[in-house]
């Protein structure tokens, strides 16, 4: 029996927390034995664990008093600015007894995981090319050192072959595969049939997912909205997720007038049952490795429309499953008004939508990746 740490930073709300917890509700337990190791111990996914079958060992645990908060900030510094990464990773990380060890994120999972001994697998789900998020946070300081951190694992598995492409040509690794994020279709289906428990406009409603932070392009997607709804389109927006930009978004909404509009939903345990009763989706991101929420719309059928970037391009096959458009906010623009008096289209786009999510699953993923385990 292998035994598998999964090392990630948090357990809060994002594409690829959801997606770890999808594999750890899937793999064989009976083959594996698995630790799962967050850096803080946080994040609302934490309630999709089933503790029972796994080691939990996060290394900062949720304080209960000031005193433990102060400490907490103090471990904080010393981790990301005080100390070397290859010391905190003896220092935090068991050096023994584990046969693969995962870094499921990048940017500081992948540089600590890096100076581990024995196998190793890196998980990419961002395009690094377009969305450098992890040299401008000062992570790495050069495409150079990011690189090397990579070809020190055994294995990168990268969430589409768009972001595969951009390990081999920017980074020039050859340790690169592609495995498509697992999907939990029936838990979608079963979940989207719900009591929704929110009153829904009856107008033309859009849907979108994801973290409030600049890379989801919410910030230009909101304006379109004003100026649609300024040429006498009657249509509502509906944002599902949290972040660092709420304020900002907040805003530009009642910069706007759109209170009654735009709808900031903020985190929903159960977003599929808002999402099924959507007319559009709309993916208004300015890079994207993958979009797991686009593949979730897809499933219940909703039309999509997205910027043009690596995941979506992929996912939607370039304009066959969907509409893409340029990606800025006239591209934007431009697609939302002609999906909004096109009937006809909406139609037709829902059924590809259908069409393209029955390529989408969990077996398949999860055997690929229990695959990589057991040749790793």
């Amino acid at each position: 029996m292998k035994h598998i740490l999964f090392f990630i930073e948090s357990l809060s709300v994002g594409g690829a927390e959801k997606v770890l917890t999808t594999y750890l509700k899937y793999i064989d337990y009976s083959n594996f034995k698995i630790t799962l190791m967050p850096l803080f111990d946080t994040g609302v996914l934490r309630d999709e664990i089933d503790f029972s079958k796994l080691n939990y060992q996060p290394i900062i645990r949720k304080a209960k008093n000031r005193w433990q908060q102060t400490l907490n900030k103090i471990r904080y510094k010393i981790i990301y600015s005080f100390i070397p990464c290859s010391l905190i990773n003896r220092w935090i990380v068991p050096q023994k007894g584990i046969d693969v060890y995962i870094a499921f994120t990048e940017g500081f999972s992948t540089k600590l995981i890096s100076y581990t001994p024995g196998k190793k697998i890196a998980w990419v789900h961002a395009d690094l090319k377009t969305d450098p998020w992890t040299q401008n946070n000062n992570i790495f300081k050069s495409i150079f050192e990011e690189a090397n951190s990579y070809k020190r694992y055994n294995k990168v598995i990268c969430v589409s072959q768009s972001v595969e492409h951009v390990m081999k040509d920017l980074y020039g690794l050859t340790n690169t595969i592609t495995i498509y994020n697992p999907i939990d279709t029936n838990e979608i289906l079963h979940k989207a049939n719900q009591p929704i428990g929110i009153k829904i406009s009856s107008s033309f409603n859009i849907v979108s997912t994801g973290r409030l932070v600049p890379q989801k392009g919410y910030d230009r997607l909101i304006p379109i909205i004003e100026k649609l709804r300024k040429e006498g389109k009657d249509i509502h927006l509906y944002i599902i997720g949290e972040g660092r930009e709420r304020k900002l978004l907040e805003k530009i909404i009642d910069d706007a007038e759109l209170q009654r509009f735009v709808h900031l939903m903020g985190y929903l345990n159960n977003p599929y049952a808002l999402m099924k009763k959507m007319d559009l989706f709309v993916c208004s991101s300015r890079a994207e490795g993958y979009s797991l929420a686009i593949v979730e719309a897809m499933i219940l059928g909703l039309p999509i429309l997205s910027s043009e970037c690596a995941g979506p391009t992929e996912l939607l096959d370039h304009g066959i499953y969907g509409i893409l458009v340029n990606n800025n906010t006239i591209g934007i623009y431009e697609g939302l008004s002609r999906i909004i008096r096109d009937h006809t289209l909406i139609k037709e786009m829902r059924k590809k939508s259908l069409e393209r999510s029955e390529s989408f699953g969990y077996k398949k993923s999860i055997q690929l990746f229990v695959n990589c385990l057991l040749n790793c």
